[in-house]
């Protein structure tokens, strides 16, 4: 049971974060089921989120480190998403003996839809809470991302063009 003064506390920003994620996750999985784009989930978002913004492809560590999760992840990732067409493994012009992971153009195709359908999102939250209100979200979490989350001199990953 919680405390009295727990109610008065305002939530975390981490909390909230979180449950808005979970929110837009919920939505995005409703509409690719609901869509002709077989085999993806969110999650797969980790993947085409930082090669739709690599033109020429990445590899499954770059897409790691971009993502902020393991290697290993990764690649079950990658996998699904090549077994299910959206991602093809080719042979990395800097170095023979590496592959780099890119967009088919099924996944192009997806990369597309998803940005529209996250685009759509935005304008019924600034349709909701107001336009302003959305893009100093967006201001202050780009903010973020590029004083605190970057700090350590990682990649960013996906840009602001990205689903």
């Amino acid at each position: 049971m919680s405390s009295p003064g727990a109610r008065s506390r305002p939530p975390t920003l981490g909390s909230l974060l979180r449950v808005a994620s979970q929110a837009m996750n919920e939505r995005l999985a409703r509409w690719i089921a609901a869509s002709d784009f077989r085999g993806v989930q969110p999650a797969h978002s980790a993947v085409i989120q930082p090669l739709s913004a690599a033109a020429g492809g990445a590899r499954i560590t770059a897409l790691a480190r971009a993502s902020r999760i393991t290697k290993q992840s990764m690649s079950t990732l990658v996998a699904d998403l090549d077994a299910a067409g959206y991602v093809e493994r080719v042979e990395d012009p800097d170095d023979a003996r590496a592959t780099r992971i890119r967009l088919t153009p099924r996944g192009r195709a997806y990369a597309r839809a998803v940005r529209a359908f996250a685009l759509g999102m935005e304008a019924e939250w600034a349709e909701s809470i107001g336009a302003r209100r959305v893009e100093e979200l967006r201001a202050t979490l780009i903010l973020l991302r590029s004083k605190m989350f970057l700090a350590d001199g990682e990649p960013a990953g996906p840009d602001e063009r990205s689903p």
